[in-house]
């Protein structure tokens, strides 16, 4: 069996602009939960575009032809008021691998013709449509091949852990949580359809448990992360934090660089890199670049990263740059 070529979500983003750049339809797949909804709306926000996104699996036929009338002894179809009518924008077929055969049939015309039934796709209006693969076990179905070739390309999208540390440090993500994806990167995606529980580790249960970190108490935050992420994952994620939370104060650290304990053990130094990397300013740069120094080579290159997405500011400054000398291509 060929296997797919998958993309990152950068570059997903960036064919995607690129495909709306010239009015063709493209499909975005992926499991469930890695963010496909999240990156159609990125995109369409990026170029100034009003986003309608259509549940296709919530769709009957009749909902995207409209209902009939008769005028002047003659039936007429009324389309429905959600789609466009003027203007430009992009129209996001969502979950269409889910729809019904049926509405699938529907979408044939209004994909490669812009037309369905009596109503006609304004010029400037963009096609974009999303799905689960059918190995994903969501009642997903194969597209036809009819429905499949009316589309100009197909993307299968991937995760990538350092991009979804770029976005989850931006969108103030806790720091605790982007310590233990780094010490266990597998648990960012980890989607089985045949395991029990009603939900599983993704980006998306990621960002929504990052809301409640500090808000719960502790003994309620192994039931909440089994939950949300059963159980397995959630009960290596707590044992995590009592060691993110057991960390010598940053602080401390700041104040003497040269004598504080550099722990051994490499889920500590995840948690410590992870607590230190909202704490380092332009004014603590010199001590935290001076601990840093002391870390294990690649336990160097998880700081920064994370640290310099954090802290832009210190990619321009004196200690980077004396570290960019000496281990530059370590993060190449």
């Amino acid at each position: 069996m060929e296997s797919p070529v998958t993309v990152k979500p950068s570059l997903a983003i960036t064919i995607l602009k690129s495909g709306l750049g010239v009015n063709v339809p493209m499909f975005l797949w992926g499991p469930p939960g890695i963010g496909k909804s999240q990156i159609v709306a990125q995109v369409a926000a990026s170029l100034n575009l009003p986003l309608i996104d259509i549940r296709a699996v919530l769709l009957d036929p009749v909902d995207l032809r409209g209902v009939p009338s008769v005028e002047n002894g003659t039936t007429r179809w009324n389309p429905p008021d959600f789609l466009p009518r003027h203007g430009e924008g992009v129209l996001f077929l969502d979950e269409l691998s889910q729809a019904p055969d049926s509405v699938q049939s529907s979408l044939l015309q209004l994909v490669l013709d812009r037309r369905l039934g009596e109503y006609c796709l304004p010029d400037n209006w963009r096609i974009l449509a999303a799905g689960n693969r059918v190995t994903d076990g969501t009642f997903s179905r194969k597209i036809s091949k009819a429905l499949g070739s009316r589309f100009a390309t197909h993307l299968e999208l991937a995760v990538d852990l350092d991009e979804w540390c770029v976005w989850a440090i931006a969108n103030q993500v806790p720091s605790e949580i982007l310590a233990f994806l780094r010490l266990r990167p597998d648990l960012l995606h980890h989607f089985d359809p045949k395991a029990q529980g009603n939900s599983f580790p993704c980006p998306r249960v990621w960002a929504n448990i990052g809301q409640f970190l500090g808000k719960l108490p502790v003994e309620a935050e192994l039931p909440f992360f089994a939950g949300a992420l059963g159980f397995g994952a959630a009960a290596e994620f707590t044992s995590f934090l009592k060691i993110y939370r057991d960390l010598p104060e940053v602080d401390a650290i700041m104040r003497d660089p040269d004598q504080a304990v550099v722990p051994q053990e490499p889920s500590v130094l995840y948690a410590l890199c992870g607590a230190m990397s909202r704490k380092v300013t332009l004014d603590n740069a010199t001590a935290a670049f001076r601990y840093m120094r002391r870390l294990p080579t690649e336990f160097q290159v998880v700081w920064l990263r994370d640290t310099l997405q954090a802290e832009p500011g210190l990619a321009t400054s004196r200690e980077f740059g004396r570290w960019a000398e000496d281990n530059g291509d370590l993060l190449l």
